[in-house]
């Protein structure tokens, strides 16, 4: 299916617009079921992940190619690709530029002699920064000189990573497995107060039970119960540090039935109850 550059102009809403003219559009999208089909573009399609891995297709590959917050995908035009997001909570900037807008932000070097087909190139610190700012929930409500500030600042980004570094990789059985643990353990993280069955958890990524228990172990040196536990005990400790919370909400907020059970956990992995932890924490010097 071809969606050319004015129809994704036009029809993306208004919050998700960072930027648009005749010859550009910045947009932001991702969230829950992110997915697209098969399909290819007029013009050239920049992905940026700024949180989440993307599982990215496109007709030159058999393989997967995995997008993550410290990579990003270059798509010339008319190159068929899908994507699709593993993590719910997961949010990118996609640059669709025409040709026009391709010979302003690299006059030098046009794009076709750099990217002859969909590559991927690593993403810089002030990409990082610049997508931070774009996906913020204050971003919307920015007014609308900064929106366009900020979407024109990250196309210069890109394009001179672009014609800076070398193309990345496609794809790995390393990567793969190092992006659906990185994706599982955000999914962990997200859900610290719900014990999600472990079943459950590994059909959420297309894994068997045996494979997330598996994959994780290889990647991680522990396994899922450990990882999640630690985990919770890491945010109880932190939100004992950091806040007055009643200990009752601790243990709640971090998938424990209650304050006793955090306790007992805490006195097994940390040697000390809540109660004495969180003095102990409080009256330490600063570093």
């Amino acid at each position: 299916m071809l969606r050319s550059f004015e129809h994704i102009r036009d029809s993306v809403p208004p919050p998700r617009l960072l930027d648009a003219s005749e010859q550009r559009a910045v947009v932001t999208g991702g969230g829950p079921h992110y997915r697209t089909q098969w399909h290819w573009h007029d013009c050239a399609m920049i992905l940026v992940p700024a949180r989440g891995t993307i599982a990215f297709r496109d007709e030159t590959r058999r393989s997967v190619a995995w997008l993550s917050e410290d990579r990003f995908v270059v798509v010339p035009k008319m190159q068929a690709h899908e994507s699709q997001a593993l993590r719910q909570s997961s949010n990118h900037v996609a640059l669709y530029l025409t040709e026009a807008a391709l010979a302003q932000f690299a006059p030098s070097r046009p794009l076709e002699r750099l990217v002859k087909q969909p590559s991927l190139f690593a993403a810089t610190p002030l990409m990082r920064t610049l997508l931070r700012l774009c996906c913020s929930d204050d971003a919307g409500a920015a007014p609308k000189a900064a929106q366009d500030h900020l979407a024109a600042a990250l196309i210069i980004a890109t394009m001179a990573r672009i014609e800076q570094g070398e193309a990345l990789s496609g794809a790995s059985r390393d990567d793969h497995g190092s992006a659906l643990v990185a994706e599982i353990s955000a999914f962990i993280a997200e859900r610290l107060d719900e014990d999600v069955p472990l079943d459950e958890l590994a059909d959420a990524f297309g894994l068997s039970r045996r494979q997330a228990t598996r994959l994780f172990r290889q990647f991680t040196g522990m396994s899922i119960g450990d990882y999640r536990n630690g985990q919770r005990i890491e945010t109880a400790r932190r939100l004992l540090a950091d806040t007055t919370l009643p200990i009752g909400e601790i243990a709640w907020r971090t998938g424990f039935d209650s304050g006793s059970a955090l306790a007992r956990a805490m006195r097994r992995t940390l040697g000390e109850a809540p109660g004495a932890l969180r003095a102990g924490l409080r009256s330490a010097p600063a570093p």
